[in-house]
């Protein structure tokens, strides 16, 4: 893993300067790295250049690469409650059906090849089906800077105002949210065959009630 800092901008007068201090982690055997933004200043070409803020962003660099290593080692300790409630969290959460060529069988497959006991899927390993799926088998008709966003999305799963997430508030906001849809909207459809059941299963699991 490297972490580093991307700076862009346009000369053009109507891109912003920005500075990303960035992880960047390897999300394919064969070696592909995936930038990961953690965290991002921007200011607008119509203000005189303040310094200051990616000054904060290079000191980033330097002092959070510990916290940075800590978070990723949290995160393939913290295992999720079960399969179903990682792929509520990659097909809800993250909309991940959306995004690519494919559908449940395709994340079900990568979640069978990345995860070492699939019974008891890990935060870290969640998000690797989602990096891998997003790089290998995205939309040829999305551009890429939807494709950015989503995976900004995915970061969600191991980022919230510079901490890990809570996951079992994330979990159970996930699960009310999806168990509305599939109640409350005719052109809702399951997931994957069984999903409303084993949702009732997560429901019970977390005290959620219908």
């Amino acid at each position: 893993m490297n972490i580093g800092l991307k700076i862009t901008s346009g000369n053009d007068g109507r891109k912003a300067t920005e500075a990303q201090y960035f992880e960047e982690r390897e999300v394919c055997s064969n070696g592909l790295t995936l930038p990961v933004d953690v965290m991002s200043v921007r200011q607008t070409h119509h203000d005189e250049l303040d310094p200051t803020m990616f000054h904060q962003a290079a000191r980033s660099v330097a002092e959070n690469a510990e916290m940075v290593e800590d978070r990723y080692t949290q995160m393939k300790e913290i295992e999720l409650d079960s399969e179903w409630m990682a792929f509520e969290f990659l097909e809800h959460e993250l909309d991940l059906p959306f995004y690519i060529e494919g559908d449940h069988a395709d994340i079900a497959q990568t979640y069978d090849e990345v995860v070492e006991d699939p019974s008891n899927p890990t935060v870290y390993e969640t998000l690797q089906v989602a990096t891998n799926q997003l790089t290998h088998n995205a939309r040829d008709d999305l551009p890429q800077h939807v494709i950015n966003t989503a995976q900004e999305k995915a970061a969600d799963l191991v980022d919230f105002h510079g901490e890990l997430p809570d996951y079992e508030e994330m979990a159970r906001a996930t699960i009310e949210d999806r168990a509305y849809e599939l109640t409350n909207y005719d052109d809702a459809e399951e997931y994957w065959e069984g999903e409303e059941e084993q949702l009732g299963e997560l429901m019970e699991t977390y005290g959620i009630e219908a």
